[in-house]
Order: structure tokens, then sequence, then C-alpha cells
């Protein structure tokens, strides 16, 4: 099902729009990334994206772009979800109860993983156009990192965390615990360290040098590596917790939602340091896996 909440202009209450890991996070990612790409490869991704690149006149959401090809690609694909009507790509809703299985039984007519083997396919195959190939590879640049944010991989009967009111430390406007996922604890580390992206990015790539970078792509496995984290992490830590939903809820459709954010504001819910000291070791080790398993595809396909 797709999720309505990603269009924040239609929806004054939310706090910014669902865009799995933010401006930075993705960014973050793409930075990771390029430092584990062998030269072959990166002047290759490179070329692709310079020689075929983002329109112009698109509306870049993010403003604030690091000077790399991959990190400046790497939201490209949030710009044009509501043009290429394919937000469902963007996400798969495994209920939150669910700790096993076949996630293709959630993908529904799209979601994350067809997508991301999808645009993999057309990346590997050389005899495809060029443009074609750098569109396939700002997609693989985004869904990898989509794929690693727990809310993108899970749902507990509210649009993957969108369905929620908490407060963020000492904030006055209530959040959405996705968006909190997405961006609101990554600017708030950011802010506290006093780095730049780069710095961000080289500190976690240091900090997590020993991560899975494997040369294997198993994007099944990293969504139940996701929707775990989702289980034990971002939900188990609220206090009070938020109740696990039935695995035969469903997605929220906008009455339930309504009616969960008025059930999640009753609970009071507040995020503070507490909650952010066991969130950001795990947030930032998931960008780390990202963009080290970022760089590992790319080494294999892109020449």
């Amino acid at each position: 099902m797709r999720r309505w909440l990603i269009l924040p202009a239609a929806l004054p209450w939310l706090a910014g729009p669902a865009f799995g890991w933010g401006c930075e996070g993705h960014q973050t990612i793409a930075l990771i990334a390029r430092a584990h790409l062998t030269p072959a490869a990166s002047a290759a991704v490179d070329r692709l994206l310079r020689e075929n690149p983002i329109d112009p006149a698109l509306n870049r959401f993010c403003k604030d772009r690091p000077n790399d090809l991959m990190a400046d690609a790497a939201t490209w694909a949030d710009d044009v979800k509501n043009t290429e009507k394919n937000g469902d790509a963007h996400y798969i809703d495994i209920p939150l109860a669910i700790s096993s299985g076949d996630v293709m039984k959630w993908c529904g007519r799209d979601c994350i993983v067809s997508a991301t083997e999808h645009y993999l396919a057309v990346l590997r195959d050389s005899r495809q156009p060029a443009a074609e190939r750098a569109k396939a590879l700002r997609y693989v640049i985004h869904f990898l990192g989509d794929l690693t944010q727990p809310l993108h991989d899970s749902d507990n009967h509210d649009q993957g965390g969108n369905c929620t009111r908490i407060k963020l430390f000492a904030e006055d406007r209530p959040q959405n615990l996705h968006g909190i996922w997405d961006y609101g604890l990554i600017e708030h580390d950011l802010a506290e360290k006093k780095e730049t992206q780069p710095q961000y990015a080289a500190a976690i790539d240091r900090d997590f040098a020993k991560t899975d970078g494997s040369s294997k792509t198993d994007i099944e496995a990293w969504v139940w590596e996701g929707h775990m984290l989702a289980a034990t992490v971002v939900y188990a830590d609220l206090k009070p917790p938020i109740p696990v939903a039935s695995p035969g809820a469903g997605v929220a459709d906008k009455a339930a939602c309504d009616a969960e954010r008025d059930s999640v504001e009753a609970l009071h819910i507040s995020i503070g340091a507490e909650y952010a000291a066991q969130a950001l070791p795990v947030i930032r080790e998931q960008l780390a896996r990202a963009g080290h398993r970022l760089a590992g595809v790319l080494n294999q396909i892109v020449k």
C-alpha cells in the first residue's frame, strides 16, 4: 500500500518529509561508499553520472549538497518520487510482529526489494543506454541506503512510524517516529559533534571499519536485518512503549493513522538523551553498512 504520508505539502502536521535517512544520511552513505570504491569503479561512476546529469531544472529538496557526484545523486530518488509515481519502491511494509518468512509476501505491486533488484539488473547490463544506466545508478545509490533504515523495512499499523506524535529533545513541535529516524537524530548528532558531512562520514567509517562490506548482495537478508532493528531498537526503546500491532492489522489508512497519532500522543513519549544513546550507535552502524555494501555492489558491476 502506498504511504500517502510521503506528501508533506498535503499534511501540515508532519514535521518533514518521510525520506529514508534524509539529506545528511543518504549523502553520508555515498561518501562512505566513495572511500571504498576501486579507482576504476570510482571513475566509471563519475563518468556515468557526469555524462548523464540530473535535470538542472529539477527542484532539489536537499539544497546543501557535498561536492561529490555520488553524494549529489544520493537524494535524487526522493526528488522525483512524486513525478515518477514510485513511492512504493522506497520501502516494504513487513508487520513488526513478524520475524521471518518470504519478504515478497509483503511486496505488493512494488517495493524496495523488487525495485532494487530491477535497477541492479539495468546497471549490470552494459547494453542498456547510458542514460538508463545512470538513472539506475542513482536509484541503487539511494535504495541501498533506504534498505538500512529500519522503518523502511517494517510497519506497526502506523505507516512505518509516520502515524505518531513524539517529542524530540526540547522541541515544542512533535515529530513522527519515521522522521526522527530519517533525519532528526542524525541532525542532532551532527550538531553535537560540530562536524561537516565529510567529517561525519569519515568518523563513522573509522568507527565501523569492520562492518560487513562483503561482495555478496543479499537484499532480503538486509531487509530482515533492518526489520529486526525496528523491533528491538526503534520501537522497543521507546518509553512507554508503543504496543505491537497484530500481524493482520495491515497498513493504516488515513482514519487509522489519525487514530494512531492520537493514541501515541496520549502516551506522552519524549525522546531524549537516553534513547539517543541507544539509537545513534545503531544509526551510525547502519549508515556504515549501507556505504560499505554500496561500494561492494558498485565495485562489481560499474565498469
